[in-house]
């Protein structure tokens, strides 16, 4: 019989399949918005259009007094119908809302035209030729007018007047034209316009640059066979469109967005009355950062690309890697997260370790399954690893890669671009998965040779003996849990035994936490109001204060870092010890409130320099799964030389 053949642990795990499936469809929005083109960062000042998808015909929709074709933002030439009033308001919006003209109802018709009236004055002569005096005579005729290109809106007008206004004046003649004035105008929404509006929907527009603004609250208009919306309030920033019905939300889109080449699924599951829920953006001016609902992160991607490989769904791998051919930068590097429906919503911010679990997942389907169409991607990626290693021997930091590109003020949280210098374990641990993935993949030693140097100077540099455990990085001392059970996992194969026991010692010495409590509480820094349990759970904390890096830091059961723990009590043998917290964390996700993925936290800390949350998670519900079906995928077992244990079995293993 397997480790993990008993039914709670095929239960547990088909659970966890099945919540981070469907966190993929996280909203099973209705509708579509298609922007009329692609709208980048940059654009602003003009009008924005488009249309939107999957109503049904049947919603409710306001009166128009006005009749008349449609008319597209491309057209120009004159443009006429009827109406019920005295007569129309036409405007042309574009980078302003310009009236071009108003029309009276002739007959229930109206055009763009204008009535002229010419005066000439004529000479009279008697019979005999001699100039006697003069007389006028009038000449009228109408010319089209023509409007420009732009978003055409018809309004129907009030308080309707005329005028004839002199244009030209000569000794022989003078030409007029006849103009009307309203003094007021009815609007579409008010039922004055040329297109039923729909009633109790809206579109509504925001650009996101260093917070979420709402630029526009925009009618949806049914027109040519298309139910339509413009904004005319556009700034720079990324775009992102809502379709609202009251307070619920239909779609999503970005004005650039790779939402149709396939989806990502959302990191984590936000109960609807946390504080942090933002379903449609209006909170995003209190809080740094955008939805966190709608947002994944490039580590939990590659964790799911890890699982749907293992449970052979390489249809879900293929749509997620569609969607990141998109996303990847040009520099190969993918972003930290990205918005599921809109995309790369932040800045240019990088992080190495993240880059890891990525591209490690990649490489992973790329090998299970034979499929090499994503190869010119991952070299991409790998490439890009690459460039992050320090090749001079005499740094410091020589043989491991830095952490990436940009950073946030903790003050204010404004960005700043710039590569970062430091070098973590995390991110050693986590790259190393990539480089290795990438030998495998593309065949090629230089990913090999990066991959033996990382795993000679992560030991090397960044091992503390004394305290059997590893540094959070090259000068850095702190105490972080993964650090400790990550780089124990990875050294086994590569220095010996004695080393990574140590590492689980020292991670069960400093950071086991015992007898918590799922918190319950109303207070935003703590709020959970979803989850509960009479139960209380053991498992390990992110964190220690044995220096003052983490002063203060959360005494909670961290539900990834536990299975982190686990993995390594498998990897040294030690299979009670590892199910002893795999048998935890599944507590955490049989706790009442629970949709089968597991609990992040057992408190939640809602605020820097802490973020931990009691929410259902992707990464906690991966790393659970793929430890009860497939283990050694979590940092697969290497030696000094790069190979891929699913594949090769005549390899000595020292374990147990």
């Amino acid at each position: 019989m397997g480790l993990f053949d008993e039914e709670k642990y095929i239960t547990a795990a088909g659970k966890a399949l099945n919540f981070i499936k469907a966190q993929m469809d996280l909203n099973n929005f209705t509708h579509k918005i298609l922007f009329s083109r692609e709208y980048d960062a940059s654009y602003s000042g003009d009008v924005m259009y488009g249309t939107i998808e999957g109503f049904s015909g049947s919603e409710s929709m306001g009166p128009t007094s006005i009749s008349c074709p449609f008319y597209d933002f491309d057209y120009k030439g004159t443009v006429g119908g009827t109406c019920s009033g005295l007569g129309v308001n036409i405007h042309v919006i574009h980078d302003n809302d310009y009236l071009v003209m108003t029309c009276p109802s002739v007959g229930g018709t109206w055009q763009s035209q204008t009535l002229y009236k010419e005066i000439y004055i004529v000479k009279d002569y008697d019979e005999e030729g001699n100039e006697i005096g003069t007389h006028e005579e009038e000449v009228e005729y109408y010319l089209p007018v023509e409007v420009g290109e732009g978003i055409k809106e018809f309004r129907l007008c009030t308080g309707l007047t005329s005028e004839w206004q002199l244009i030209k004046q000569t000794e022989e003649m003078k030409t007029m034209r006849l103009v009307y004035h309203s003094t007021g105008e009815i609007m579409p929404e008010d039922g004055g316009g040329a297109y039923p509006i729909l009633s109790n929907y809206l579109f509504r527009l925001y650009t996101y640059s260093d917070a979420e603004y709402l630029n526009d609250e925009c009618p949806i208009y049914y027109a040519d066979g298309k139910y339509r919306w413009y904004a005319d309030h556009v700034a720079e920033g990324t775009k992102i469109g809502f379709v609202l019905n009251g307070t619920n939300i239909l779609a999503i889109s970005g004005g650039v967005s790779n939402v149709d080449n396939g989806r990502l699924p959302a990191s984590f599951k936000v109960p609807p009355d946390d504080p942090q829920y933002d379903k449609d953006g209006s909170k995003a001016l209190w809080k740094y950062g955008y939805c966190l609902n709608y947002r994944t992160w490039a580590y939990d991607i590659g964790l799911a690309l890890l699982v749907f490989t293992t449970s052979k769904d390489y249809s879900l791998c293929r749509e997620m890697m569609n969607r990141l051919k998109y996303e990847q930068n040009s520099d190969g590097s993918f972003n930290f997260s990205y918005d599921i429906y809109v995309g790369q919503l932040f800045e240019g911010y990088v992080r190495t370790g993240a880059m890891g679990w990525l591209v490690w997942g990649m490489c992973y389907y790329t090998l299970e399954t034979g499929d090499r169409s994503y190869v010119g991607m991952i070299e991409k990626a790998g490439d890009w690893m690459l460039s992050r290693q320090i090749t001079d021997k005499d740094d410091p930091r020589y043989g491991l890669m830095t952490g990436g590109i940009g950073a946030y003020n903790m003050e204010d949280y404004s960005y700043v671009d710039t590569n970062i210098e430091w070098c973590a374990v995390e991110h050693q641990c986590s790259g190393l998965q990539a480089l290795e993935g990438c030998a495998l993949v593309l065949k090629d030693s230089k990913y090999k040779k990066a991959a033996e140097l990382v795993r000679d100077q992560l030991y090397l540099k960044c091992y503390d003996k004394e305290n059997g455990r590893f540094y959070q990085g090259i000068n850095d001392t702190a105490w972080a849990l993964d650090c400790t059970t990550w780089a124990g996992a990875l050294v086994f194969s590569v220095v010996n035994k004695e080393t990574s026991i140590a590492c689980l010692n020292t991670a069960k010495e400093v950071y086991l936490t015992t007898g918590k409590s799922i918190i319950q509480s109303a207070d935003e820094e703590h709020y959970n109001q979803a989850y509960s349990s009479e139960e209380t759970f053991s498992g390990f904390k992110p964190y220690s204060d044995k220096t003052a890096d983490y002063a203060g830091a959360p005494d909670i059961v961290w539900s990834e870092g536990t299975l982190g723990y686990a993995l390594l009590a498998y990897i040294l043998g030690e299979y009670d010890e590892c199910k002893k917290y795999i048998d935890e964390t599944i507590k955490l996700q049989n706790c009442k409130g629970s949709n089968g993925g597991i609990l992040y936290v057992t408190e939640t800390y809602g605020t820097l320099p802490w973020e931990f949350h009691v929410w259902e998670s992707v990464v906690s519900s991966a790393w659970l799964y793929l430890l009860i079906h497939c283990p050694d995928v979590l940092f697969p077992r290497t030696l000094r030389q790069v190979y891929y244990m699913a594949k090769i079995n005549n390899i000595h293993d020292e374990r147990p």
